[in-house]
């Protein structure tokens, strides 16, 4: 999800901490470290917070991520397991807190990386290591009146908390503007018509409605906006980790490129009938 460091008010508990869920991605069948174990050896030698183990921060996002008990999926989630492989590490996953507590758990080295759609941002330099691009990710305006990003002035709008364009529509729309905390009761308040639209990930949305469709409902890429900068470019996806550990972030880099290069995100987001096209995001830009 594209986010913001708006979130970063949040204090976390020490309770975020718990309920790591282990999920059994790995590569190496049980390698306390990354490095050559148990047959497997590390793509690069890497320091993690708890040895032999990437711990990441994710939340329910399908199809970026899909949470199935003990089991992470979605696109980046077989991505991780893959990176895992690379690495001789085993894949923990921390739902505490919801997409709200994902970066703030990263900035402070709860988790070694973040997932569930977060968007390359020039705010998010300041306090993550942006991972080079997964994939690009168009944002829309979500509705069942056809509403654009330029039609939202006097319609009641909706948005899930972290997204890199709330601080924006609020100063735009003010009390009209709606943020909720999960997807759940947000697509449940435009099907019963609570809210004109709501702005979301273009992937995730037509995902969405495949298994769960809303009668009439639209999806309309968005469009540039005085009022919302946010909506001037297609943002591109990234795994974020923490600034000071620059040498997990640089290996992520690596292997997000080796596998672009082998064909295995285009297998991926193929898998989750996207199109694979978005997998060639270009250089690394920030919004």
């Amino acid at each position: 999800m594209s986010r913001t460091p708006r979130t970063l008010a949040r204090a976390l508990s020490a309770s975020t901490a718990v309920g790591l869920l282990a999920i059994s991605l790995t590569a190496c069948g049980g390698s306390d470290t990354a490095g050559s174990t148990s047959g497997c050896t590390a793509a690069h030698k890497l320091t993690t917070i708890t040895p032999g183990e990437l711990t990441v921060a994710s939340y329910d996002y399908a199809p970026a991520t899909i949470l199935n008990g003990d089991n992470v999926s979605g696109m980046e989630g077989d991505l991780i397991a893959e990176i895992a492989k690379l690495e001789c590490l085993k894949v923990t996953v921390s739902t505490s807190g919801g997409a709200g507590a994902v970066i703030p758990s990263v900035q402070s080295k709860r988790v070694d990386i973040g997932s569930g759609n977060w968007l390359r941002t020039k705010e998010r330099t300041k306090i993550v290591y942006l991972s080079t691009p997964l994939w690009s990710d168009p944002q829309a305006i979500v509705s069942t009146k056809g509403l654009t990003s330029n039609d939202l002035e006097g319609k009641v709008v909706g948005s899930v908390a972290g997204n890199l364009w709330n601080d924006s529509l609020q100063k735009w729309l003010g009390d009209k503007f709606k943020i909720y905390q999960d997807d759940e009761s947000i697509y449940a308040d435009l099907k019963a018509g609570r809210i004109d639209a709501l702005v979301a990930s273009s992937a995730s949305a037509n995902y969405r409605f495949k298994s769960a469709p809303i009668e009439g409902v639209k999806v309309v890429n968005v469009m540039p906006n005085p009022h919302v900068p946010q909506f001037a470019g297609v943002g591109q996806v990234m795994l974020p980790s923490s600034l000071d550990n620059a040498t997990l972030g640089k290996a992520l880099d690596e292997d997000i490129t080796k596998l672009r290069q082998n064909g295995t995100i285009k297998t991926i987001l193929q898998k989750y009938g996207i199109d694979p096209t978005v997998g060639e995001p270009g250089a690394p830009s920030e919004l």
